[in-house]
């Protein structure tokens, strides 16, 4: 995983605290300097892996300074290259794994920030979401896939799903109430320019791409478990270029625009069935994110907001359980009829 630089001000001397970071070996070097009178400033590089152990040890050691200040900085390149350190075959067993979590990750502050900025709601964000919604019905009335695939690519539907099951695994209702806020904003957006849409235009709705999203089954449901395993995964690894496959995958736009066309052109059986589809979907990139964010071990630092987020993970886990069971039940029913 690549490396860290974070750079910390204090009103006291890190000196000795640098030290036990460095008898914990979690830290590839440092280097301080006194800035002014009361202020010293300390670079720190350190594997991706492990900035968050010290950045709780740094808030830990510091949180009485008045100054105290760290900032992450990703890093490019250093010289000389890190070079893995033979140790014993005990040794390496223990470390095969990291501390917190089943695979290597960014700190919980880097994946605040990257989620954070996922829930947006400027001016950019609203007209992506509008412009995917236009190329998704146009794709969608046209039974072109390629352009359907265009509209999953820019639709910002992704981001907060995600965001609501990171601020649950927190236990941060503020995030959490935002990252609601703004799906609920993208999916009213989404879903009234197609119902103008299918309102306005006496077109052709039985094309194959708006057929194929009436009908949901236990694929379906694999298929966005999945893909919202990975996109917690990609951005818990902070690779979040693989969140472009994962938008492909997961397929939230699509239903969503044929939901709205046909509920304009007055197919209530079509309606039902795409916007159940498109519940499913939301559902399991919840619940799939959810779990993958506790599998990799984030959690508030203090155990008390570590106890109080994860009582929230158990109701939030079971309800998104429920809410499935109530899906899949629904899908068998709609079979029958």
């Amino acid at each position: 995983m690549a490396e860290r630089l974070i750079e910390v001000f204090t009103d006291t001397d890190p000196v000795e605290n640098m030290e036990k970071l460095i008898e914990e070996k979690t830290i590839t070097g440092y280097w301080t300097i006194k800035t002014s009178e009361k202020l010293w400033e300390t670079k720190i590089l350190v594997m991706a892996e492990n900035s968050e152990k010290i950045l709780d040890s740094l808030e830990q050691y510091f949180s009485g300074s008045e100054k105290f200040k760290a900032i992450i900085v990703q890093v490019e390149a250093s010289l000389p290259r890190v070079k893995e350190e033979k140790e014993p075959e005990e040794e390496r067993q223990e470390e095969k794994q990291p501390e917190k979590g089943i695979f290597k990750r960014i700190s919980r502050e880097e994946l605040y920030n990257d989620i954070s900025e996922m829930i947006s709601n400027d001016a950019v964000d609203i007209a992506m979401t509008i412009l995917s919604a236009i190329v998704a019905t146009i794709g969608l009335v046209r039974n072109s896939p390629a352009i359907i695939i265009g509209a999953m690519v820019i639709a910002p539907m992704l981001g907060p799903n995600v965001a609501q099951s990171f601020a649950t695994t927190l236990g941060d209702f503020s995030l959490l109430a935002k990252s609601v806020r703004t799906n609920l904003i993208r999916i009213g957006l989404g879903f009234a320019f197609a119902l103008a849409f299918g309102l306005l235009l006496n077109l052709d709705y039985n094309t194959h791409e708006i057929t194929s999203r009436t009908v949901a089954d236990i694929g379906d449901i694999v298929l966005a478990f999945s893909s919202g395993t990975a996109a917690a995964l990609s951005i818990t690894s902070g690779v979040s270029t693989s969140l472009i496959g994962v938008m492909v995958a997961v397929s939230l736009m699509p239903p969503l625009a044929s939901a709205g066309m046909l509920l304009g052109k007055g197919d209530i059986a079509g309606f039902s069935g795409a916007i159940l589809l498109f519940f499913v979907n939301i559902v399991c990139v919840n619940l799939a994110s959810i779990i993958t964010f506790r599998l990799q071990g984030i959690e508030p630092r203090t155990w008390w907001e570590a106890n109080k987020a994860g009582k929230a993970v158990r109701v939030t886990i079971l309800g998104w359980l429920v809410i499935l069971g109530l899906l899949v039940l629904s899908l068998y029913l709609s079979r029958l009829l």
